[in-house]
């Protein structure tokens, strides 16, 4: 493989060192430390409140403008990047194939009202290029690969398809009954949703010119190749025996499609599926998300060793007092830490060096 050209980005001066740490970890090696994202304030700034949720009203030149405001007075540590990512939450997947939307930008998410009642009144799944959402998703990426080149990078978008996208059209307690009354008309949804992955991702991928940046997801991990987040929240709903009939093959078939896939994994809940997760040979990271009420990433160390025995990388959420507790039990090479509210740059770079001095 050519080797991919060095990063160069205004926002973030040392990107070309994150870029090799991180094709290091693609490939299972470790070069001064382990990788770690962590954001903070630059000294002296106060960023703004910033919704991952894009503007309702698509004004996408404010939307642009709002990003690098807050980029700007941002301390982008380690591997961290700054990336824009055209988003309207979780169920905008849903609203590429017809449901209504509603954001909840203060909570950093969306809600799709299910498309229709009866089985019988879905349509078949495709993507209307008028349809307004997706036509702000590919203009926002267009305009903002345009205005980011040399400042900052594009983000592939929140994907949340198969199982995940066939809840928000039929709604959760609906879908779940139809695993049971009618397991083959699932499976044909599915390999529909399924053939939209490739050229959702490919237009993306071109529009945000990734073949030149590389590629990011909201999993903060950038890859010189096709990466993303895998996932399928639905699956903590559901039990092992329909986990492997009804999600499994087409999360195997959109790891296929990438070349550095990251699953995640949110959820005690999820918990039953990990071997069958650690069984597909090209997932690369597993991202591990306690949850809320859980106990925090130092609790499942066990878990996480398992996962890297099995040849996977692992991406821990952690605070900074947690990176060393972690730190003398997982395998660098294969840990990605990304640090949570980290509140200064001086904390971030104390970090970054104490992982340097005892790796």
């Amino acid at each position: 493989m050519t080797p991919f050209r060095s990063l160069s980005l205004a926002l973030k001066p040392d990107a070309a060192d994150a870029q090799r740490r991180l094709e290091a970890y693609w490939q299972g090696e470790l070069l001064d430390r382990p990788c770690v994202a962590v954001r903070a304030p630059q000294a002296g700034t106060s960023p703004p409140r910033r919704s991952l949720v894009c503007r309702g009203d698509f004004d996408i030149a404010r939307t642009i403008a709002e990003f690098e405001t807050w980029a700007a007075a941002m301390f982008f540590g380690g591997e961290a990047m700054p990336a824009l990512m055209p988003n309207y939450g979780p169920d905008q997947w849903a609203a590429f194939l017809g449901a209504r939307l509603a954001l909840v930008p203060e909570m950093d998410t969306s809600w799709a009202a299910p498309l229709a009642d009866a089985w019988e009144d879905l349509p078949p799944f495709s993507i209307d290029p008028r349809n307004p959402w997706w036509r702000a998703i590919t203009d926002l990426t267009r305009s903002a690969a345009a205005v980011g080149q040399g400042r900052f990078l594009v983000s592939t978008i929140d994907t949340h398809s198969n199982l995940d996208c066939l809840a928000a059209l039929r709604g959760p307690e609906r879908l779940s009954t139809d695993l049971i009354d009618r397991p083959e008309a699932v499976l044909e949804a599915l390999d529909q949703l399924d053939a939209l992955y490739e050229p959702v991702y490919e237009t993306l991928y071109a529009l945000g010119r990734m073949e030149e940046s590389g590629t990011t997801s909201w999993l903060e991990m950038w890859s010189p190749r096709r990466t993303q987040a895998v996932q399928c929240d639905f699956a903590c709903m559901i039990s092992r025996e329909h986990f492997r009939r009804f999600a499994l093959p087409y999360l195997e078939r959109e790891i296929a499609r990438l070349d550095h896939a990251v699953y995640h994994m949110d959820g005690p809940g999820q918990i039953r599926h990990l071997d069958d997760l650690l069984a597909l040979d090209r997932l690369h990271t597993i991202q591990w998300v306690p949850g809320a009420g859980q106990p925090s990433a130092p609790a499942w160390v066990e878990m996480l060793r398992k996962i890297q025995k099995a040849g996977k990388g692992v991406q821990v959420l952690v605070s900074v007092e947690e990176v060393p507790q972690l730190h003398r039990q997982l395998a660098p090479e294969k840990t990605f830490y990304w640090v949570l509210d980290c509140p200064s740059r001086s904390e971030a770079q104390r970090l970054l060096d104490w992982l340097v001095a005892n790796t």
